[in-house]
């Protein structure tokens, strides 16, 4: 998948899975970016010593127009897979779709980066263990600021909303952690964690079209 800066703030990043997600950039222009670091806040909620999920490849650099086509995703049964998320204080209302992988092993996330990927192999809404794990681009050059363009501003205590057919989850953000790209914690992926939601996007600096960080924030059930 491709992403690419809109001249202003930020390229939009997400992620494969692979130790961590990486982020790739194909054909950038005009990359700007403040380089700020975001700072650690909160703690994390706790996770059980358990090994992580499988996890794929990182994603080529190569355009999206040559990548080879997503692997199909199974069908998720309406009542248990999330279908958008509300963050009223960054006024973000964003639907969101299954993903899966690529035969290439990348996340085959939305090219819309006003929508957002729920990846498969993570845990649904409500359920008792497990992290929801819910990504997206920052921006895109053709669309603008994507529906995390501000997630690194989430001030702790904030309600999100995830919505899994005519249920409404609600988490409170209870940390946020900035980490160097193939370093995130392999328990952010593995089955048997406290029930905790984690929204991810990229950050740092940016460099040779990608991104150096990925913000992560957490939250636990309501």
């Amino acid at each position: 998948m491709t992403h690419a800066v809109a001249g202003g703030r930020r390229a939009a990043g997400w992620a494969a899975l692979a130790a961590g997600l990486s982020a790739s950039v194909a054909g950038v222009a005009l990359a700007v970016h403040s380089g700020r670091q975001v700072d650690d806040a909160g703690a994390v909620p706790a996770a059980a010593a358990v090994s992580a999920a499988p996890a794929p490849a990182p994603v080529s650099s190569a355009p999206a127009a040559r990548r080879s086509p997503a692997a199909s995703v199974p069908a998720a049964p309406a009542w248990a897979a999330p279908a958008g998320v509300t963050i009223g204080k960054l006024k973000v209302d964003a639907p969101v779709q299954a993903v899966g992988v690529r035969p290439d092993r990348s996340l085959a996330v939305p090219d819309d980066p006003s929508r957002l990927g729920w990846w498969i192999g993570s845990a649904t809404p409500g359920s008792p263990r497990g992290t929801v794990v819910i990504a997206g681009h920052v921006d895109t050059a053709e669309d603008g600021p994507g529906a995390l363009f501000r997630l690194e501003t989430l001030p702790l205590g904030a309600t999100i909303e995830v919505r899994a057919g005519d249920r409404v989850v609600a988490y409170r953000a209870v940390a946020r952690r900035s980490y160097a790209k193939q370093r995130l914690p392999a328990d952010l992926f593995a089955p048997g964690t406290a029930p905790r939601l984690a929204l991810v996007t990229c950050g740092g600096t940016f460099h040779n079209g990608v991104y150096s960080h990925n913000v992560v924030v957490y939250a636990e059930p309501v």
